[in-house]
């Protein structure tokens, strides 16, 4: 399990300008190992090694698996799914009855419900949107917009906003605005390919123990491995799990990268922001995504296809709200931002990501389609009127 991001915010304190320098660089392709990293940060070996291994043990910092949702035949799909006061626990429930969901949250505002980001096989929108309507229909939920998106981004915060401060610091927000123009953002395609690589259950298992933590032991792998597959004797698994790696998940990239958790706010005291921007053009978009890299909060977001426009999560200290509005109201004056839909989320106990989608690989293919997702959900109602009884 993830610490609570009160832990974090915590052990993040210990921090300090060389750690930051360590993380960045361990993020970087070009530096693999400790001797590469120490001379990127320009630090002694042993120093760097240290830091590395307090990184690990005080688990400070979590470096998580990007997983290439492409390469595994997968296509993501954002859906806002309304539904009545009072009924977004049972909606949310039925939104995930089958587990080929990423990301959900409970969300208020312009909307009252769940966001929820699917993954799916791209030739079965027809199906994810047959399933909608049944919850619709059943009145799980009210109504819902659902829209394709690419994979998701989750740029690093600035970690150099806290380096060497004691107190609480405060984002200048006039100034990022400022600075917007100035920005000169990649050029990207957001256009995916979908061909699926070569893969088995046992990859989907180590991506998804990599993915919850990409520094973990070869020992825990295996043991979700032998755990998953019914079997009792673990060790034979122990010369797979490094061939694998080495021989197949990295050659085909089926991992796209790697994240940094790390949470500098006590949860009680952030707020979830979940919006839907639109922009006037793609470079006031791709302007916007570079400026999110020099925010010192944590953001992820989804670029919607052919279309200007994204879904972006954004966690900031309450403090920092007028600031943010503001600043948002400002690059609208500017031209930049057309429309911007906002929505509060509870970050402590109304947010949930799914590693577990390997559960629905059946003999080699992606088991999703309008009837073994109707299927699942009749199961977990069944289950929870069990319950309830």
């Amino acid at each position: 399990m993830i610490p609570s991001i009160t832990e974090y915010s915590e052990k993040f304190k210990r921090l300090d300008s060389l750690d930051f320098k360590i993380i960045r660089a361990i993020l970087s392709p070009s530096t693999y190992n400790v001797r590469r990293l120490a001379e990127t940060v320009e630090a002694p070996k042993q120093t760097v090694s240290y830091r590395i291994r307090r990184f690990d043990r005080g688990d400070i910092v979590r470096f998580r698996a990007v997983i290439n949702e492409p390469k595994l035949g997968l296509k993501s799909y954002s859906v806002w799914a309304s539904t009545q006061v009072g009924k977004e626990d049972d909606s949310g429930c039925a939104l995930t009855s089958f587990p080929l969901w990423r990301y959900l949250a409970v969300v208020d505002g312009w909307k009252l419900g769940n966001y929820v980001r699917y993954v799916i096989p791209p030739d079965k929108e027809g199906d994810l949107k047959a399933f909608l309507n049944e919850l619709s229909k059943r009145e799980l939920i009210s109504d819902y917009e659902m829209h394709a998106t690419a994979s998701p981004k989750y740029p690093l915060l600035n970690m150099d906003f806290y380096a060497g401060k004691h107190d609480v610091p405060m984002f200048d927000w006039k100034k990022w605005v400022a600075a917007f123009d100035s920005y000169i953002p990649e050029k990207t395609d957001e256009h995916e390919n979908y061909e699926r690589a070569e893969f088995d259950l046992i990859d989907l298992i180590i991506l998804r123990c990599l993915e919850l933590n990409a520094r973990t032991t070869q020992r825990r792998i295996v043991a979700k491995i032998a755990q998953t597959l019914g079997e009792k004797n673990s060790k034979k698994y122990i010369p797979l799990v490094s061939r694998r790696i080495k021989n197949n998940l990295n050659p085909q990239r089926l991992i796209s990268g790697y994240r940094v958790y790390l949470f500098p706010n006590q949860e009680q005291a952030s707020l979830l922001f979940l919006f839907h921007f639109d922009f006037q053009n793609t470079i006031s978009l791709r302007k916007f995504t570079e400026a999110l890299k020099h925010l010192p909060y944590n953001t992820s977001y989804e670029k919607i296809l052919d279309w200007n426009s994204l879904f972006l999560r954004l966690v900031v200290p309450a403090f920092e709200y007028p600031g943010m509005r503001k600043s948002i109201r400002e690059l609208a004056e500017k031209g930049h931002i057309k429309n911007a839909n906002m929505l509060l989320g509870d970050l402590a106990h109304g947010t949930w990501d799914n590693v577990e989608i390997y559960q629905m690989f059946k003999e080699g293919a992606w088991n999703f389609s309008y009837g073994a997702a109707t299927e699942m959900l009749d199961r977990l109602l069944h289950k929870r009127q069990k319950t309830k009884a």
